[in-house]
């Protein structure tokens, strides 16, 4: 940079009174015109193909990582059917019974408080929770008995609390329809 400088030093004269040859104008503005063209194409065309490459190349990585690793959560949980015969009985017993009381209490009249049939449903459901939660412990330690009687006391707990509801609820409804036949009796 420095020789530049100096050539320029030495020869300033010659900048001031000598003009660049005709067409210096042109060919530098055409010149640039064209580098400007290629820049801008070259830049963003071939910067979008090369994203899209690379993308797909670190999805394809990830994929096959996991399908290597195995890091992948099988969505198939086992259930005590998997385990044995005995199992698998004692889960169809107990998931028909609370499906059956399941199907009474969301069928039972509230009387329009549906409020609170709505949060007595979502109770239940959260006690659904507490057997997933066994359901993946199952899995974590396959065949671990004391897993094994945890959901099933979950099941009889299950029905024992829903056995209860429909109890209560029944004596609600008696109650109420003993009070308004004392009240037509007493009318009358």
């Amino acid at each position: 940079m420095k020789e530049l400088e100096k050539y320029i030093i030495d020869n300033r004269e010659k900048f001031d009174r000598e003009e660049p040859q005709q067409g210096h104008f042109e060919r530098f503005a055409e010149r640039q015109a064209d580098s400007r063209k290629r820049s801008g194409s070259f830049s963003w065309k071939y910067m979008l193909q090369a994203a899209a490459i690379a993308l797909l190349i670190v999805i394809s990585s990830l994929w096959v990582f996991e399908k290597i690793s195995g890091s992948v959560e099988d969505t198939t949980l086992i259930t005590l059917a998997d385990i044995a015969p005995e199992y698998r009985e004692a889960e169809i017993y107990y998931t028909a019974l609370i499906n059956r009381k399941y199907n009474e209490i969301k069928s039972f009249d509230f009387h329009s408080n549906s409020r609170e049939q709505e949060i007595l449903l979502q109770e239940l459901s959260e006690m659904d929770t507490i057997y997933k939660s066994l359901e993946k412990e199952l899995n974590a330690e396959r065949g671990n008995q004391m897993v094994i009687s945890a959901m099933i006391r979950h099941y009889q707990l299950k029905l024992e609390i829903m056995s209860r509801i429909l109890e209560h609820l029944h004596q609600v409804q008696y109650d109420e329809q003993f009070k308004s036949e004392n009240d037509e009796n007493f009318r009358i």
